[in-house]
């Protein structure tokens, strides 16, 4: 019982008065190997469990069932079975900021979409280093209807540039013009066409993904309603596809400021960052249809991809 004793003292002073094994050692009148292995030995008889709390840190298992059903380039799910909605969200977006500043360097050429979560993720970012040799290239036109526009590509593109210290390319257009002439005639601009040509070497872009919904407030009803007959479930940079991921033929891209279709081939690194879990069909879509390679989201929507993958081939 001494021994005993004596064990869950030095567990005590280890563990919750954060003393060393050599100040415990010369505490106790102890060689510091024996301290070490009285720890050891309290763990493995059960009177120390340690526990690492998940919190938001990548959970694991779904990442690797992930990996392994889409055969990304890399997934990141934050734990959030036991968090509220902003806890989240706010995780996720902590996540995609933190793999930002690992990867970006001075060779990056950057897009970033429009969106809460991106916007959210950008504002989240710190830097490990300046790049000033770095582009960040704006892809697509500004939707004048927009209701918040620090969520508007413009601004979000501004501010990752402010932070990285780096050059940006403003594509000072609308996001959908009237008709195709009059795309025609801005795409002939020279500024225009000089942002255009430098989309076309964006190596890295984040992007959230987009439902029909969000596009029942920006487009006519009866483009909603073709779309919709076609099978459309989502909608990155402009444009839409269908739960396999085949991206939709629309008249609608004879009008839109959207980069060209390459992007989701040419682009090293395409990242889809989102934690709505009312867009879990359209990210199953966008997963299968290759237009990202690297996912970053939550533990509760990762578990909701795979449970409608399940279904869908049943």
């Amino acid at each position: 019982m001494q021994d005993l004793d004596l064990m869950l003292e030095v567990a005590r002073m280890y563990y919750e008065r954060d003393m060393t094994q050599q100040e415990i050692a010369d505490k106790i009148y102890v060689s510091r190997s024996r301290v070490s292995r009285m720890i050891k030995k309290a763990r493995a008889l059960g009177l120390v469990e340690i526990i690492i709390k998940p919190s938001f840190e990548n959970h694991v298992s779904l990442e690797k069932m992930l990996m392994d059903r889409f055969g990304l380039k890399k997934i990141l799910v934050a734990y959030s079975e036991n968090s509220g909605i902003q806890e989240e969200f706010q995780g996720v977006c902590n996540m995609g900021a933190s793999y930002l500043a690992e990867i970006l360097d001075n060779h990056s050429v950057l897009a970033v979409s429009k969106g809460k979560t991106v916007a959210t993720s950008v504002e989240s970012l710190k830097p490990l280093r300046t790049c000033p040799d770095m582009k960040v290239v704006q892809l697509t036109g500004t939707l004048e209807t927009a209701s918040n526009p620090n969520i508007d590509e413009m601004y979000i593109a501004q501010r990752v540039a402010t932070l990285l210290g780096c050059k940006l390319k403003r594509l000072l257009v609308p996001y959908l013009m009237d008709d195709e002439e009059s795309k025609r005639v801005i795409c002939k601009h020279g500024a225009t066409m000089d942002v255009i040509r430098q989309g076309r070497e964006v190596t890295t872009y984040i992007s959230g993904v987009d439902t029909l919904l969000y596009w029942v407030d920006h487009l006519d009803e009866k483009d909603v309603n073709a779309l919709m007959q076609q099978g459309a479930v989502g909608c990155i940079w402009g444009y839409f596809f269908d739960q396999n991921g085949r991206i939709i033929d629309s008249p609608l891209y004879d009008r839109m400021i959207i980069p060209e279709r390459s992007l989701f081939t040419t682009a090293e690194t395409r990242i889809c960052i989102a934690c709505d879990r009312f867009k879990a069909r359209a990210l199953l879509g966008a997963l299968r249809g290759g237009m990202c390679n690297v996912l970053i989201t939550s533990s509760k929507i990762a578990s909701q991809l795979l449970a409608l993958d399940d279904n869908d081939e049943r």
